[in-house]
């Protein structure tokens, strides 16, 4: 039966729907279960013990559902509380900061690595301590950028939007001064902006944090046999905090389609 359990994906709001994006993608037989916090969002701004507390209550909603792995689809909640909830879940628990900064020490040439991300996420160190574990002689560049998720969640992310070219342009040239040869977008929300960032620094390979998460999820469902085998499409579940109308409304910008089931609202 594990294997027809579904997956348990979290985030603080919209921004891991890129991440189930990619897990449908890859997985298309796989069940979904996705909470977003949207009573609480942002997780940005908010203390490690804060994080801490409302990580573990994501993760004790999802286990009402009998999930068969957790996929923690913040970096911010990633950076702060995936240590605790691996030693508190008796469960595959994947998240977005590692698996993208082994990703982007693989396709490093010069070993300089930029990361743009949430506030929290740059005061945890937790990119540069994930690349470091992989390769101690890389460089890790990080640099939050708190007015992208607002941007992003009002549609601004075109590659030809003056706004959008104007705030990007201040926040990754202090990177491409540093000579950086990949960007790992350290934010879920940060995929929708990937062809106005590539704009920007058209040199450099771009990570996408959710992808890098996905294919650790495949290769982890793979080693312990937990892949669902069967040929019938997933189902997937989506639960917010609050706002479920606006949430229903946005979701297509991040999913890439519109969503195949109804959001529910509830209280954790």
């Amino acid at each position: 039966m594990k294997k027809k359990q579904p997956i348990g994906v979290f985030d603080s709001g919209l921004g891991g729907l890129t991440v189930v994006k990619s897990l449908i993608e890859q997985m298309p037989y796989e069940d979904i279960i996705y909470f977003g916090d949207t009573a609480r969002v942002p997780y940005g701004g908010r203390s490690c013990e804060t994080i801490q507390a409302y990580a573990c209550q994501d993760v004790d909603f999802l286990l009402q559902y009998d999930v068969k792995a957790v996929v923690i689809a913040c970096n911010t909640a990633d950076a702060m509380a995936r240590k605790l909830i691996e030693q508190r879940y008796p469960l595959p628990v994947v998240g977005v900061v590692g698996p993208a900064a082994q990703k982007a020490v693989s396709v490093s040439k010069n070993k300089k690595i930029g990361v743009i991300c949430t506030r929290a996420t740059v005061k945890s160190g937790a990119y540069e301590a994930a690349a470091k574990a992989v390769d101690p002689a890389v460089r890790v560049f990080t640099r939050a950028c708190p007015l992208l998720v607002p941007l992003v969640e009002n549609g601004r992310f075109a590659k030809e939007d003056k706004v959008v070219q104007i705030i990007l342009d201040e926040y990754l040239e202090p990177l491409h001064r540093e000579g950086i040869d990949t960007l790992v977008l350290g934010c879920t929300h940060y995929p929708l902006l990937k062809d106005a960032v590539a704009q920007c620094l058209p040199d450099v390979q771009i990570i996408c944090s959710g992808e890098a998460s996905t294919d650790t999820l495949h290769e982890m469902l793979v080693a312990n046999d937990l892949l669902n085998d069967s040929q019938d499409a997933g189902v997937h579940r989506y639960f917010v905090s609050d706002d479920a109308a606006g949430f229903t409304e946005n979701a297509e910008l991040f999913l890439g389609r519109s969503l195949d089931g109804a959001v529910q609202c509830v209280q954790i």
